[in-house]
């Protein structure tokens, strides 16, 4: 009933709906920046397919393809575009040239850039929104974007707040009155996941430990090996690389902040 094909970083995708009032939904979760192609030949297809018409006592179903493979079967419209999003994230991940997206939260704070690598569940978005609300610029949640000559851009998304009571959340940046961060090298990766009782006491790492760290984050390393390197060497070159676990949020952020205001002074 209704589509369209775009470029986004340098990625062809098309889109199909058979609710035309559901395309813009669709195009809604689409990165920033994409634009139109005339052609209709793209590199990953997106089907979503909504009822027309409801009835009583039947269970409607919405379902996202990607390609011919179903990804979403569910009856939440906005289940399904959270799937989408998560999935066109990845693709674009995976096969950019455009830029090298890393799997890291990512703020800034007073001009010094700060990425935390990690895979989902390593606490990442727990401190990226902790930056947030003690007042750091936000770059990213779950993919951080580093052009061709090492900078960082932004890659905003909402946040997935994961609560013992509610589950995840999305929550806007904006909600925590976060600035869009401006395209900068990044001066600090923090490698930490969080264990009980421990406390921030980083050790510092090699650039070349650090280019290896990423790496193992980055979606794009096993079709792309060189770029990805490439990228990630002049991405630390001017960055401290520090390791350790930590425990409370609260305590970490605030160790990591005072230490780049000394770094200000110095």
């Amino acid at each position: 009933m209704a589509g369209v094909a775009f470029e986004v970083f340098g990625v062809r995708v098309g889109i199909r709906v058979g609710d035309p009032l559901v395309l813009e939904a669709v195009l809604s979760r689409v990165p920033a920046g994409w634009t139109r192609l005339k052609s209709a030949v793209v590199d990953r297809l997106y089907s979503v397919v909504t009822p027309l018409v409801r009835r009583r006592n039947v269970r409607h179903l919405c379902v996202l393809y990607g390609d011919h493979t179903r990804l979403s079967r569910t009856e939440r419209i906005e289940d399904l575009l959270d799937h989408f999003e998560s999935d066109l994230d990845l693709h674009i991940a995976a096969n950019s040239q455009d830029r090298l997206f890393i799997h890291a939260g990512a703020v800034s704070w007073k001009g010094h850039t700060i990425v935390i690598p990690g895979r989902s569940h390593t606490g990442k978005t727990t401190l990226v929104a902790e930056f947030l609300k003690s007042g750091a610029a936000y770059y990213s949640d779950d993919l951080a974007a580093v052009d061709h000559a090492g900078y960082l851009h932004p890659y905003p998304r909402d946040l997935s707040v994961r609560t013992e009571s509610k589950g995840s959340q999305r929550i806007p940046p904006e909600e925590f009155r976060a600035a869009r961060a401006q395209p900068r090298p990044i001066s600090l990766v923090l490698l930490t996941e969080y264990a009980e009782n421990a406390r921030w006491r980083p050790q510092p790492l090699s650039r070349g430990q650090g280019v290896l760290r990423l790496l193992e984050n980055t979606p794009s390393a096993r079709k792309q090996p060189a770029f990805a390197i490439g990228v990630l060497e002049k991405a630390v070159e001017g960055a401290e690389i520090h390791q350790g676990w930590r425990g409370e949020k609260e305590q970490t952020v605030q160790e990591v902040l005072t230490y780049l205001d000394g770094r200000s002074l110095t």
